[in-house]
């Protein structure tokens, strides 16, 4: 991949492995396991989200959330590499200094423990971008369920969620819609003045998956200024059973840019091979097989990308902004100096 073809991954669970490699002693977990293969593949950047399991939840969310910040707050410090951006400077400077520019996430709002000012000060911490669930309800909302599920009447945000959502645009922490059901979905496109973005969400028109967004959807980040992130998961390409190849990716790709253009089109792979090992058994039963994508199944395959989207007819430009651009358009736009 050429120096102009890098990219931007605007989700990746990285955070998980180091978390549980560091507490087995290792140090320099990104740059000995990740690091190699994101340089290779001309992986410039991505935003590294802190998830917690729900074997931690309610209690010990706080907790296991600031520990993932801190672990990832000294991979950093031990990697020369390795750049935490807050700022659209940072972002900038990283590129200029050749250096991975890692950018905090946070999927689920449920370390926020209801509090708003908790917010404030994961942002002091470095957190720039929030998915304000995953795939279950928290105190911010209702999430998409992977698979139907016995529950009550699903909802939108909640107050809280609206509080996040606001204070969030103060701050300048780009809000993620990634895994929020439908209502919550369009409560954060009226409540939210600045862009946001879907980080690791596919096409529903080309496969119907409650994860995925509808036409209408797209054209809703798009209008607000955002980014659409398509993931590498194959769950969201296919139906159980079917598999899903690199083909089908570039497919929801090349949807995702008829609806609403080349400039509203990201990366959000949420590669996830490299987590399962790590999974407890509660998480492992809750989360459905995300089934591999071949040609597409992790980092190193991110390298045929840019020639694989040329051979789809997309020019040069499109796919310099398809790959990083249009992301780290957007970051600096909510981000500020």
């Amino acid at each position: 991949m050429s120096r102009d073809h890098r990219c931007f991954d605007l989700h990746s669970d990285i955070p998980y492995a180091v978390v549980r490699e560091r507490a087995a002693g290792r140090r320099r977990v990104i740059a000995d396991e990740f690091r190699p293969e994101m340089a290779a593949a001309g992986i410039a950047g991505r935003v590294v989200a802190v998830y917690v399991d729900e074997a931690y939840l309610p209690e010990l969310a706080l907790r296991r959330a600031l520990g993932a910040v801190e672990a990832i707050r000294k991979e950093v410090e031990e990697t020369e590499q390795l750049s935490l951006a807050t700022t659209a400077e940072g972002l900038d400077a990283a590129a200029e200094r050749d250096r991975h520019a890692l950018v905090l996430g946070m999927e689920g709002a449920e370390a926020l423990k209801g509090d708003r000012s908790m917010l404030d000060a994961f942002y002091r911490l470095g957190l720039r971008v929030l998915t304000l669930t995953h795939s279950r309800r928290n105190a911010a909302g209702d999430g998409s369920f992977f698979a139907p599920t016995r529950s009550g009447t699903p909802g939108g945000l909640s107050a809280f969620g609206v509080e996040v959502v606001e204070r969030a645009d103060e701050l300048g922490v780009l809000v993620d819609v990634s895994h929020l059901n439908e209502p919550g979905f369009w409560d954060v496109l009226e409540f939210a003045d600045g862009p946001v973005i879907a980080s690791h969400s596919n096409c529903r028109a080309l496969r119907n998956h409650p994860r995925n967004l509808t036409d209408d959807q797209l054209a809703a980040v798009a209008d607000a200024g955002g980014v659409v992130g398509l993931t590498a998961v194959g769950r969201f390409l296919a139906a159980p059973g079917e598999g899903s190849t690199v083909e089908d990716y570039l497919d929801h790709v090349e949807h995702a840019v008829d609806v609403v253009g080349p400039d509203h089109v990201g990366v959000g792979f949420d590669f996830v091979e490299y987590l399962r090992p790590f999974l407890s058994d509660a998480e492992r039963a809750r989360l459905p097989d995300p089934m591999p994508v071949e040609g597409l199944r992790g980092d190193a395959d991110v390298a045929d990308l840019g020639a694989r989207l040329a051979e789809r007819g997309f020019g040069d430009d499109a796919v310099a902004r398809i790959l990083r651009d249009n992301s780290v358009r957007v970051l600096r736009a909510v981000l500020g100096e």
